[in-house]
């Protein structure tokens, strides 16, 4: 005999009750990105970049949406399910201003009166248990949602499930339902009926199951719309209390899929409508939960358009999720990414992440002017080309912005978005941000137009050299934008790719790598560098090997000892720090939707911020331990930071374990300067006594903006005690943010649009051209006038 149970309390909804009411109780799906939960339930406000924060009292967030989201990861997480139990609204304007979310096992189930009809019940098992796990947050004045109520203890047992994967059933991707249609299960099913409603554009609940009384193993499973049926009737006993008119969220429609379990272990469709009685929706956004054993399978209904469906017209947007914070409505699954992808040919974007991009950038740009972004899409409106910097990026390039490098070692991945940005390093040898880019091909005119766009955002200052992996449209985008910048290739990468190109040579001679790196390390001079690499391409007989041709013919681009003349942080000369390797290959691929990969990458940049604001306090409230009592010491130690002055220091201890031989005299002297043990290896320090000026063969200042124990060793020499200025840096000392005007890349900015509309409008005719140069050219002249007035009056 079999048992039939009905399972309407599958998928209640919020249907808009009074939540007034303090003693309301009731159930709520809660919906939730499967992005997200792919991302490993990294839900958390943005004050809070941290992955598996626990909640605590005084928690912000953005919205009360971002705080149901963290909830909700956070008991995936810890292994628990979520309802909304409480919700107060103002009585002003109705919105909600307090949301209480629980442990499902709160409270206890009501006992029904037990009316013996003289037929056999089976046994139901208790889903409360009277948990006290809870989380309530309240909107304060200021906008913001805080956790003031928490309760983390359970009063039963809670387990994480084993895994948490996102299901798309590809096999029934576009499948249509009909009877005697087979599944290995009724997960299998279940499932498919899920991707089967979103793709339509309904919802599904279990409307009836029945188990068998052998084992009390499912035999049947009824899946419904949730506009099955009717709401039932309530009557108002209180005809003097106001109630708010609610919106009816059943409608009688008749749609459903019936599977039942056959002899040979196949669950079969048994029984089948598919029509509806009300209109179905485009793309709704739900996420539902399966729970199967120990595994949880999510399942998303998304907001992608499907092109192949509906014309879309160029000028339309997509509607986009108010709270940025929340991540409404702009997330969709890898199947309907995947098709978005084939849509639009070899673009990375599709319309929808190209149009939610779109908005983000113009919302960030309207809450802060100084907020630069451009944005290039192709004839279908998808995104080909976007870049984008914030006022903490442009801040950091205007203090730091003399060593560039520019990372594009994520596009060698064709599964990774094509992410590009520029970075550098600040005065703590930690990595920042100068902007960011998205880029999908890349030909000379598009590093063209994100270069001169980059430029633009950083105030017209080019950088004083530039990093980049060899490409040949790089390199000539770099020689049109950066006439002046010293552009130089990334040693890293090269010596990396000679392990593949001479991957023979590496498994096979254990001295050439060693040798091959001295050569490009230690050689001082280009002499020596010359004579090594002829002998290292002698020895292993490449004299006809194209790899080693090509890099002889550029060295001068990559090869320390031809960049000794140009600025490039050479001490700071770090890869990418682990962490954001880390970051990269856990979020950064084409799954993740656009905005759900900026906001994870905002957070990972919040990081950054965080440790240079920590290193800025522990500069100015520690003092470094000097090493020996140097007037020298004493005073550039209060100048440096904490990691410039240990740098410092220990080549000014190591400089006094060389000795010094004066090989010319006179108003400019020069000293041969060798360690006593390695008299072989010598520098050539010359000093200019009139010009206060003193230069290292080896360069390290000119490269690092330090000295070297070189200089300071011939400093003890000709009794010089003091630091001049000039060798004391402002991008290495502690104060090396102040003096930064924001307001100069405001102006900057409205000047260059300024200019742009008049060159438009100066270029329309010869006459009008006439006057616009005359014209400009006495402007150009006023303002230089007015620009050296002011320096005479300022002489600061």
């Amino acid at each position: 005999m079999e048992s039939t149970s009905s399972e309407d309390d599958g998928s209640l909804r919020d249907n808009n009750m009074d939540l007034n009411d303090d003693n309301m109780d009731h159930h709520m799906t809660l919906e939730v990105s499967s992005h997200l939960v792919e991302a490993d339930n990294l839900f958390s406000s943005h004050q809070q970049g941290t992955e598996n924060i626990e909640p605590f009292v005084g928690m912000e967030f953005e919205s009360e949406e971002a705080a149901k989201l963290f909830y909700m990861a956070y008991a995936s997480r810890v292994g628990f399910s979520v309802r909304i139990s409480k919700s107060r609204r103002s009585r002003n304007d109705e919105s909600i201003i307090m949301r209480r979310f629980v442990c499902s096992k709160e409270g206890f189930h009501l006992k029904k009166g037990n009316y013996d009809d003289g037929k056999k019940k089976r046994k139901r098992a208790t889903i409360r248990e009277g948990c006290k796990a809870m989380i309530e947050v309240i909107q304060k004045y200021y906008g913001r949602w805080v956790v003031t109520k928490l309760v983390k203890e359970h009063s039963h047992v809670v387990a994480a499930p084993n895994r948490v994967r996102y299901v798309v059933p590809e096999e029934y991707a576009q499948a249509d339902p009909y009877v005697g249609m087979e599944f290995s299960s009724h997960e299998a099913a279940q499932t498919y009926y899920y991707a089967y409603a979103s793709r339509i554009g309904f919802d599904v609940r279990i409307r009836l199951s029945r188990r068998s009384t052998r084992d009390e193993t499912f035999v049947m499973r009824r899946f419904v719309c949730t506009k099955e049926g009717f709401n039932p009737y309530e009557d108002n006993y209180d005809e003097n209390k106001k109630k708010r008119n609610r919106t009816p969220t059943r409608e009688g429609c008749k749609a459903m899929f019936e599977v039942i379990k056959k002899d040979y272990d196949k669950w079969i469709v048994s029984k089948l409508v598919t029509e509806h009685t009300h209109d179905l929706a485009m793309a709704p956004s739900k996420v539902h939960y399966i729970q199967s054993q120990s595994e949880v399978v999510v399942l998303t209904k998304s907001g992608t358009i499907n092109q192949e469906k509906s014309a879309t017209p160029s000028n339309s947007k997509a509607p986009v999720g108010e709270s940025f914070g929340g991540f409404n409505n702009l997330l969709s699954n890898d199947q309907d990414y995947r098709s978005d992808m084939k849509n639009v040919g070899k673009n990375a974007f599709g319309v929808e992440d190209t149009q939610n991009l779109l908005e983000y950038f113009k919302r960030m740009h309207a809450e802060n002017q100084t907020f630069s972004y451009a944005f290039q899409v192709d004839k279908n409106n998808c995104l080909t080309h976007a870049f984008w910097a914030d006022a903490k990026a442009k801040m950091a390039y205007y203090c730091f912005g003399d060593a560039v490098t520019f990372d594009t070692s994520f596009k060698e991945d064709k599964n990774m978005m094509p992410f590009v940005m520029f970075t550098g390093v600040n005065h703590h040898l930690q990595s920042v941000i100068f902007g960011c880019a998205l880029i999908t091909d890349e030909t000379e005119a598009s590093y063209v137009w994100l270069f001169e766009n980059w430029l633009v955002a950083m105030c017209g200052r080019p950088p004083v050299s530039l990093i980049t992996d060899f490409h040949e449209a790089m390199g000539s985008a770099i020689s049109k934008v950066f006439p002046a910048t010293r552009h130089r290739f990334c040693k890293w990468h090269i010596l990396s790719k000679c392990k593949e190109k001479l991957a023979n040579l590496y498994l096979t001679s254990a001295t050439f790598e060693q040798e091959l790196e001295k050569c490009i390390n230690e050689s001082e001079t280009f002499e020596i560098f010359e004579s090594q690499w002829k002998s290292i391409i002698d020895k292993y007989d490449l004299g006809e090997n194209s790899w080693m041709q090509f890099l002889y013919n550029i060295r001068q681009k990559w090869v320390p000892v031809f960049l000794k003349d140009t600025f490039t942080a050479e001490i700071s000369a770090i890869q990418r720090p682990e962490s954001l390797n880390k970051f990269f290959e856990k979020y950064f691929n084409m799954k993740t939707p656009v905005l759900v990969f900026v906001s994870l990458f905002e957070q990972a940049m919040a990081g950054w911020y965080e440790r240079e604001n920590l290193e800025d306090l522990a500069t100015s409230f520690t003092r470094p331990i000097l090493k020996t009592p140097s007037n020298m010491l004493k005073q550039v130690v209060e100048y440096y930071t904490r990691t410039i002055f240990d740098i410092f220091q220990e080549e000014f201890v190591e400089s006094l374990g060389y000795y010094v031989d004066k090989i010319q005299d006179g108003e400019v002297s020069k000293y041969n300067v060798a360690k006593e043990e390695d008299a072989r290896t010598t520098y050539i320090v010359t000093h200019d006594f009139s010009q206060k000026r003193t230069n290292c063969s080896c360069c390290k200042f000119e490269t690092s903006g330090i000295l070297c124990r070189h200089i300071l060793r011939v400093f003890l020499t000709i009794d010089v005690r003091v630091l001049p200025d000039y060798y004391i840096l402002k991008r290495w000392m502690k104060d090396a943010k102040s003096g930064y005007m924001l307001d100069e890349c405001v102006r900057y900015n409205e000047l260059y649009r300024d200019a742009v509309k008049y060159a438009k409008e100066g270029s329309t005719s010869g006459e009008v051209y006439t006057v616009a140069k005359d014209s400009l050219q006495i402007a150009f002249a006023d303002v230089i006038a007015a620009k050296k007035d002011l320096m005479n009056r300022c002489p600061m």
